[in-house]
């Protein structure tokens, strides 16, 4: 679809081809403590997690539905003990398949076997390279984190189809790591993308607002990044895969709370399934029902997210700069001084980036 039939179709409320991308959290269960984050008070009782026969039942209505790409997350997927089988239905369904994990349960065989199934885009949460800081954050050990991530760009010397991305939350706390963890990917020879701490469908707005969010010297000093972060970026030869349009709006979003696009065409373009199975218009909207109880191909027609779609037509959605939404071409994004019209950033998500 070209990006004027996808304006005609945002206008009139009318998809005029399937829907591209589904995110799926195949569980809520976490074994990190992330501060922006609730998973990790969820129930760790496996049998919680959604069933392997619903996810297979769930991923075919999804091929039916159009979708050709599946990004799979939680909570932490490699807490599943059968989560090789659940990726295995889905590229068996053909689905190109990515993951992103936080890396602390991740192990040699699960790399190997991510080769094996055709899993060609990993990707890694990671906030610091400082064991402190990481502990602090994600409340995990940043080293065992750093040696997932050291066995996939391995992986990816190795056989160049699996392409392996770190994802980094920015906060208060980390604007001096940003450089050293986009360093750090440059050396690995994989690529790495940035956004900013959300408090959207969380419930923990006061807490992050008050222990993770930026003040405004600190804003004016991430600012001093990002502009070092966008100029490698447009030099063509950094790993940063977020384009320099989307990473130019992170200070003005710590600004003013939020950031709404021109026009946002995500919920006629991706899929978004919860931990608790719920279909939302977007991360940051709120669910318009549960495929546990009802197809995916149905609650994406129906007059619960027709009726969201009105929302964020006329303006009324929280916003959000969520890059896997933000940080694509059919989003457009206002123009920033110093950012040229013809941008060095393809503006796709990182796991859709050569390295």
């Amino acid at each position: 679809m070209t990006d004027p039939d996808l304006l005609e179709a945002f206008l009139r409320d009318d998809p005029q081809a399937p829907p591209r991308t589904a995110f799926v959290n195949i569980l809520k269960r976490c074994n990190a403590r992330c501060r922006y984050c609730t998973d990790w008070r969820a129930s760790r009782d496996p049998r919680g997690d959604p069933s392997r026969e619903l996810l297979r039942a769930l991923f075919a209505d999804l091929v039916e539905l159009g979708i050709a790409d599946l990004v799979v997350s939680g909570g932490e997927p490699f807490l599943r003990r059968d989560v090789l089988d659940v990726l295995a239905d889905a590229v068996a369904l053909g689905l190109a398949v990515r993951v992103i994990s936080n890396g602390s349960a991740l192990t040699r065989d699960h790399v190997d076997a991510l080769a094996r199934l055709g899993v060609g885009r990993v990707g890694i949460s990671i906030d610091s390279l400082s064991e402190t800081r990481m502990r602090e954050l994600r409340g995990l050990p940043v080293k065992r984190v750093m040696a997932s991530i050291e066995m996939l760009a391995a992986q990816h010397r190795d056989n160049s189809a699996m392409r392996v991305s770190l994802f980094v939350t920015v906060t208060r706390h980390n604007i001096d790591d940003l450089l050293p963890l986009a360093a750090y990917a440059d050396k690995l020879g994989i690529s790495i993308q940035f956004q900013p701490v959300h408090w959207a469908g969380t419930g923990t707005e006061q807490e992050i607002l008050e222990e993770l969010w930026p003040t405004a010297a600190e804003v004016d000093r991430l600012a001093v990044v990002i502009g070092e972060l966008v100029s490698w970026q447009q030099t063509g030869t950094s790993p940063i895969a977020s384009s320099d349009r989307y990473l130019a709006q992170m200070p003005g979003f710590f600004v003013n709370r939020t950031f709404r696009p021109a026009r946002c065409t995500v919920a006629y373009t991706d899929v978004v399934i919860d931990q608790d199975l719920n279909m939302r218009p977007c991360w940051s909207m709120d669910p318009v029902g549960s495929v546990a109880r009802d197809t995916a191909s149905r609650l994406w027609t129906s007059e619960q997210m027709r009726a969201a779609r009105a929302q964020i037509r006329k303006g009324g959605c929280p916003g959000c700069l969520y890059s896997c939404h933000i940080n694509k071409p059919h989003v457009e994004l206002p123009s920033i001084p110093g950012i040229p019209e013809s941008r060095g950033g393809e503006g796709v998500s990182a796991l859709d980036r050569p390295v």
